[in-house]
């Protein structure tokens, strides 16, 4: 009877710890949800969509207007999942809101980004990020890439998509790392950034999705508003067998030119 006694009181304690763990959670993803963008609030043509693998996501992406009337963005991958993940990526989304409103250069930007991890993180962790600044008046943009997925330049009318490669390392590799930022007119085009998450899905037998096909998926809801069209490329791998988080963040030219 003591034993059985003992038993339960385990069990309880078991359940109980469980359901504080789960409050947590929850917590740690509310809190995750706070910090990116829920809408395109007055950042015409901006949207972007998460999906963690697991409790926690590693990828984050934000964006939001400076001072000077331009419109700050980034979208970042932290190696790695579950806790570790989620807690640098917390720090370099708030490093990136708290530099991006002073900084005009999102290579220097990265730069700041990149010795500050490379001084702080810990067990080898590193952060694959895409910044930029976009000028709704002009719709040009400055972008600069460390380290992550090409973004992908949809002319208007539906001509070839450019890709956008990496011009530096992941941020936390090399703390003397150098970025560059190129100039992009974007008119009334559309910029696709996303997560190697989104190009790895599985959607058919052993096969990757890989860029070939997420380009084949963007042209066939390139006619979508913005936000339609960030949901549906995520419900068309959703039902993948889906091994890492899934982020994408669409800027869309004729939509911001509306909005302005």
């Amino acid at each position: 009877q003591e034993l059985t006694w003992r038993m339960e009181q385990a069990l309880t304690e078991r359940d109980r710890s469980a359901a504080e763990l789960n409050r947590e959670l929850q917590l740690a993803r509310e809190v995750q949800r706070s910090l990116m963008p829920q809408d395109s609030g007055d950042c015409a043509g901006f949207f972007g969509v998460n999906t963690a693998a697991r409790e926690l996501s590693g990828d984050f992406y934000d964006y939001f207007s400076t001072p000077a009337g331009n419109i700050a963005f980034c979208i970042a991958d932290v190696a790695g999942k579950g806790m570790n993940a989620a807690l640098l990526m917390a720090k370099v989304g708030s490093l990136f809101r708290c530099l991006g409103k002073t900084t005009t250069d999102p290579a220097a930007l990265l730069g700041q980004l990149n010795r500050e991890i490379a001084e702080t993180s810990i067990r080898g962790m590193f952060v694959t990020m895409i910044a930029g600044l976009f000028d709704p008046r002009s719709r040009r943009l400055r972008l600069a890439n460390a380290g992550h997925m090409p973004a992908l330049l949809q002319p208007a009318g539906g001509g070839v998509m450019q890709e956008i490669p990496a011009d530096g390392p992941p941020l936390g590799v090399l703390d003397d790392a150098i970025f560059a930022a190129r100039e992009l007119t974007l008119g009334a085009g559309a910029l696709y950034l996303y997560t190697d998450g989104l190009v790895e899905a599985r959607t058919q037998g052993d096969a990757e999705l890989g860029i070939g096909g997420l380009k084949s998926l963007l042209r066939a809801q390139a006619h979508r508003p913005a936000a339609e069209r960030a949901r549906r490329l995520l419900d068309a791998v959703r039902e993948a067998e889906v091994r890492d988080d899934l982020t994408a963040l669409i800027i869309d030219g004729a939509e911001s030119a509306r909005g302005g």
